[in-house]
């Protein structure tokens, strides 16, 4: 595309930890002990759904966030100090331009989110007249990523369209298989057509995939199963992003006796889809555009229980690199005082950084062949979602 660079890709492995705490988690939570008064503060702003349907994962990338500012700030020798203004958008249109128009006429440096479609369409176009990078921590929505004239949108997770990639690896490498039946469930509109369409072009293993589409309006998936497993399907992909419709799937596949790789992507990992589900969830794999939190660095595990009392949630460590990324930014413009949103905008198009979850590049235009940077597999096991590991990093068997 025409457009600047905007995108942000994985670049490799999970990186070393960037904490450094030397003095311990008390030093990386400590926001006023050191001097620096006299210092210029940047004002970030965040803007997710807090209270919402999508609160637990805003909730996440919150104290993700939350802890980057609090480690910055506690950096011998910085040359400015940030703070993060937060915004509960609730993923409704009306309050999401209430954000950017908050947030913009306090000229935050940047934003963090939104964290949905609806919320981050109404809110663009706002911080795009005002210059201000809109960075997408979770969401990657297409209708986004295809509107030209939103040249401050900053995105910093693996693209949704290549959810493929890690569900086609696990086919290949792990559970190597002939046959894939692709359970196309239409009430998950594009992002569903996209799986499915990748995986038809693209079959797993060099084998053969065929696709059994249910439609949006029912909610009964044993003929689709009963189509496949009459073709000799050998692993099963569903496409939906319904906890409760996965669920329905699952149950259809374990009352039709199937017992070959069943697998999702990341929007049915949710405890509902284990609860409804029950037995017949159990050894499902997803595909994932997010690290595991537990596998990232100890520091940062060890400092998010002493300051909420929990383990990290899922898109935490993102979020965490995400301010990172500003920061970087803006240390690479000298930290003076001045520097404007539009300023930042424009540097975080040329950056490299070393991130907790992953390294992040940005890179002009669209991905052409990815190879499995960004992408994570998980397995339902107990009441658990346990993490398989990125899915570049798997050897094909045999």
């Amino acid at each position: 595309r025409a457009p600047g660079r905007r995108r942000v890709l994985a670049a490799g492995g999970a990186a070393a930890s960037v904490l450094a705490l030397g003095g311990g988690t008390a030093a990386y939570l400590t926001l006023g002990q050191r001097s620096g008064a006299e210092l210029p503060v940047y004002t970030l702003g965040f803007q997710a759904d807090l209270s919402g349907a999508d609160k637990m994962d805003g909730v996440a990338r919150e104290r993700g966030a939350r802890l980057a500012v609090a480690h910055h700030n506690a950096r011998a020798g910085i040359a400015f100090r940030l703070a993060l203004d937060t915004f509960d958008d609730r993923g409704d249109a009306n309050r999401a331009r209430q954000a950017a128009e908050r947030f913009t006429k306090a000229a935050v440096r940047a934003v963090l989110g939104p964290d949905t479609p609806t919320a981050a369409r109404a809110a663009a176009p706002r911080y795009q007249t005002a210059r201000t990078a809109m960075v997408l921590v979770s969401l990657d929505d297409a209708r986004l990523d295809e509107d030209d004239t939103l040249r401050t949108l900053r995105v910093t997770r693996a693209p949704e369209r290549f959810l493929a990639v890690p569900l086609a690896a696990y086919l290949t490498s792990v559970r190597p298989v002939g046959r894939t039946a692709v359970i196309d469930d239409r009430a998950a509109g594009r992002v569903g057509s996209d799986l499915a369409d990748s995986l038809t072009q693209r079959p797993p293993n060099e084998g053969t995939t065929r696709v059994y589409p249910v439609p949006a309006e029912s909610d009964d998936f044993s003929p689709a199963v009963r189509a496949a497993l009459a073709d000799r399907a050998q692993a099963v992909v569903f496409t939906g992003t319904s906890a409760d419709r996965a669920a329905r799937c699952a149950r259809a596949l374990a009352e039709a006796g199937f017992t070959g790789p069943r697998l999702g992507t990341w929007h049915i990992m949710r405890p509902d889809f284990l609860r409804a589900g029950g037995a017949a969830a159990q050894g499902w794999v997803f595909g994932a555009p997010f690290t595991d939190p537990g596998s990232v660095s100890g520091a940062f595990r060890t400092a998010h229980r002493a300051a909420y009392g929990t383990a990290p949630g899922r898109w935490a460590p993102e979020a965490y690199d995400a301010v990172g990324l500003v920061a970087r930014a803006l240390e690479s413009l000298g930290g003076r005082a001045g520097v404007t949103a539009g300023a930042v905008a424009e540097r975080l198009s040329d950056l490299t950084y070393q991130g907790l979850a992953k390294p992040l590049r940005f890179t002009a235009g669209s991905i052409d062949a990815p190879q499995g940077e960004g992408y994570f597999l998980y397995q339902a096991e107990g009441n658990v979602f346990r993490f398989l590991g990125r899915s570049d990093r798997f050897t094909k068997q045999g």
